[in-house]
């Protein structure tokens, strides 16, 4: 499906692109669903357009090594550790063999190179932080999650491998400098509020996405996107996890005008069970692009409309579309593309 979306030069949107290749969580209205399908042809990571890499890695350097946004970028529970390097095992193994012009391994030295950069990591120098060098290797954002016993419905005890294969997760480390903030409000917390508390999850979709992580293999990942609209294109201004975030992406009262002078950010994210570990790997991958970029893919639109259509009052806000005027504003300018 995605084949001829490989070339930058093909001028089309990628965020726009991956928005429309997704299944909008909201399109039935009143009912909230995960969204999540079974991924094709191993797409880990999302590297159509190359020439960002650079730009894109150079942007979380700058977070990581400011000694002020490193703990708001990367945070860990000791226990997580050898998830952690069982994550750098896996980008090292991999990452090199499946794009060999942007990365090099060196087996003797156990350093690996991003080309891009020009830079090379030893891997020895980040045993404390694993994750955190991940986070420096690939565009996307990353999160571990490990499995936490739901508390028993009949006896208040809690749920043991024999009892129902549904379990909660909550978040055991992360390198994050694109999609959300206040990470170390959010470690140790369930997976629902690494975001914020999404509106309907608890009734919608909770058991469901439990259930579905929990009987997860580590050879079937599943991805689905999340959108955002946003005042600006600048990906290391986060959409979500604080109220900061939540005023960033909120706007009312608007015009048509205004609507295309915004941007969409849209996330690929997948999600993958390490073998060993168990934990599960979370990767957000966040792009951006100005709101008429969508009029090059008018499914995409198409897509965006029906989500809204379906949202309730409180999602709408969630996402930032604070009133009815500005709802049907967004919703003019999105039909009038699909309509050509």
């Amino acid at each position: 499906m995605f084949e001829d979306w490989a070339e930058a030069k093909s001028g089309m949107p990628l965020a726009a692109r991956w928005l429309a290749a997704g299944q909008s969580g909201q399109d039935a209205p009143g009912v909230l669903r995960a969204g999540l399908r079974r991924m094709r042809n191993a797409r880990h990571f999302l590297v159509e357009e190359p020439h960002r890499i650079a730009q894109e890695l150079l942007l979380k350097q700058k977070a990581l090594d400011d000694p002020a946004r490193h703990p708001l970028t990367f945070v860990a529970e000791p226990d997580s550790l050898d998830a952690q390097r069982e994550c750098l095992e896996l980008f090292v193994s991999y990452l090199p063999g499946r794009y060999p012009d942007l990365y090099r391994y060196n087996a003797s030295e156990e350093s690996i190179t991003v080309k891009p950069l020009d830079q090379t990591f030893a891997l020895k120098d980040w045993a404390h932080a694993p994750l955190e060098l991940c986070e420096r290797l690939v565009q996307e954002d990353l999160i571990l999650m490990r499995e936490q016993p739901v508390a028993d419905e009949a006896n208040g005890s809690a749920s043991s491998s024999g009892g129902p294969k549904s379990r909660s997760y909550v978040m055991a480390a992360a390198a994050v400098v694109f999609s959300f903030n206040e990470l170390q409000n959010k470690l140790g917390q369930p997976a629902e509020l690494i975001h914020a508390p999404v509106p309907g999850f608890e009734r919608h979709i909770r058991r469901t996405l439990n259930f579905a992580l929990t009987n997860l293999q580590a050879e079937q990942p599943l991805w689905r996107n999340n959108w955002g609209i946003a005042p600006s294109g600048t990906l290391d201004e986060p959409l979500y996890g604080s109220t900061d975030a939540q005023n960033q992406r909120s706007f009312a009262d608007i015009t048509v005008d205004d609507v295309m002078a915004k941007f969409i950010k849209v996330e690929y994210q997948t999600i993958r069970r390490l073998p060993c570990s168990r934990y599960l790997l979370f990767t957000v991958k966040t792009m951006a692009d100005p709101m008429h970029s969508l009029e090059k893919v008018p499914a995409a639109a198409a897509c965006l409309a029906a989500s809204i259509r379906g949202m309730s009052p409180a999602m709408c806000a969630y996402k930032g579309i604070e009133d009815e005027p500005t709802r049907d504003a967004v919703l003019s300018y999105l039909d009038s593309i699909h309509a050509e």
